[in-house]
């Protein structure tokens, strides 16, 4: 009972100077309330309309062949692209492009029909208005549904099986469904390694906040604050952001829930590990920079974890945002059941375990190297005193 009692009474010194630490840096106010919950604000707004229709194309056809006629057609047909117009030269097509008139151009060259006829490749040009993504994502995309329908015509012998295009959880293609999801993970993780890096280099700049105990009650004590913190803009990024842009959440709310508490629990003693080895306040201000878009491309949200180099799929293992952001794109997306998420949730309590024990190690060593300072100090007065 007197360990209990010990713990509790240290644990509730060590959270009130954390929180009152938290509220008194302007600078962590900012990092963690207005960047915390302005980026998923931010990042909805600029995705607010998350895909295009209708994205005007002009056709160069120098083959002027009855294949290179429907392939045209069936671009048309599509959601993502309407023809507006042909050209006869690709001079002539990059000036309307340069105009703004049209944002793609599909090239046919005058070998097109001819190869096809005689069962050679044959190939079609695609040229795209780099001004935003989504002309090149519908123009890739509707050229590519054409090329493979028009593939299982020309020589349906060799067709091996058929198809049929069938996306259930984002059937529009929206982009703002596709990216979010990840963002929000990353904004709880990013957001809270800044700013609790920025505390723990502001404590050794000034050589303040280092309360002797048992490192175990010093963790524990300053991560509830973060916890507790994380938690509520946690909530407020998985129910209350998605309701305000109608993004689809199909996932239980329980799930969520539990999900939620196990990946800040895994970020807190993630970032405080982190923290452990930053020594000045702007520190974490290069790592952010650094890491933030190689962490959210390990998620595996735009590229398949199946082709991620080897080097790359084992570094994705440290940070707690590639398995958490899977999680809740499974469970945001798909509607995933706990069982189906319990291999990313066991990765995301097994990376907890390691920073909490690293996490611990680092205080023990910080209040060991703070005793013995005090020690050296103690030891060089008395012998000024004496020789005095």
């Amino acid at each position: 009972m007197g360990y209990i009692k010990a713990f509790w009474t240290d644990f509730r010194q060590l959270f009130r100077q954390e929180f009152k630490a938290v509220f008194k840096d302007s600078g962590v106010i900012v990092i963690f309330f207005v960047a915390g919950l302005g980026y998923p604000l931010l990042y909805n707004l600029i995705y607010a309309n998350g895909h295009l229709e209708d994205v005007p194309v002009v056709v160069v056809d120098q083959a002027d062949c009855v294949e290179s006629r429907r392939f045209v057609r069936e671009v048309d047909a599509t959601r993502e692209v309407r023809i507006s117009g042909y050209c006869a030269t690709m001079q002539e097509a990059e000036r309307l492009m340069q105009k703004r008139q049209c944002h793609g151009i599909l090239y046919f060259p005058s070998d097109f029909g001819r190869k096809i006829a005689l069962k050679q490749q044959s190939t079609v040009g695609l040229y795209c208005d780099m001004g935003s993504f989504f002309y090149y994502k519908n123009l890739m995309t509707a050229a590519n549904l054409v090329m493979l329908e028009e593939m299982s015509q020309i020589s349906p012998m060799v067709k091996p099986m058929s198809f049929e295009e069938n996306n259930p959880y984002n059937r529009s293609n929206a982009f703002n469904f596709f990216f979010i999801t990840a963002a929000l993970m990353l904004v709880i993780q990013q957001t809270m390694f800044y700013g609790m890096g920025m505390l723990a280099g502001t404590r050794r700049e000034e050589k303040t906040g280092l309360i002797q105990g048992a490192s175990g009650r010093v963790v524990f004590g300053r991560g509830a604050v973060y916890w507790l913190v994380y938690m509520m803009i946690g909530m407020y990024i998985v129910y209350l952001v998605p309701m305000l842009f109608d993004i689809p959440m199909v996932s239980d709310f329980w799930t969520t829930l539990l999900f939620l508490g196990i990946y800040v629990t895994a970020c807190v003693f993630f970032s405080m590990a982190c923290s452990a080895f930053f020594r000045h306040r702007e520190t974490p201000i290069v790592a952010v920079l650094f890491l933030t878009l190689p962490e959210l491309f390990l998620t595996g949200f735009s590229w398949p974890q199946a082709c991620f180099p080897k080097f790359w799929d084992m570094v994705s293992y440290l940070f707690p945002s590639t398995f958490g952001t899977r999680a809740y794109i499974n469970l945001a997306g798909a509607g995933a059941s706990l069982e189906s998420i319990a291999p990313m949730l066991k990765i995301l309590l097994i990376q907890t375990a390691v920073y909490f024990t690293i996490s611990m190690v680092a205080t023990k060593m910080e209040h060991f190297n703070a005793a013995g300072s005090r020690k050296l100090a103690f030891k060089w007065s008395g012998r000024k005193n004496t020789h005095e």
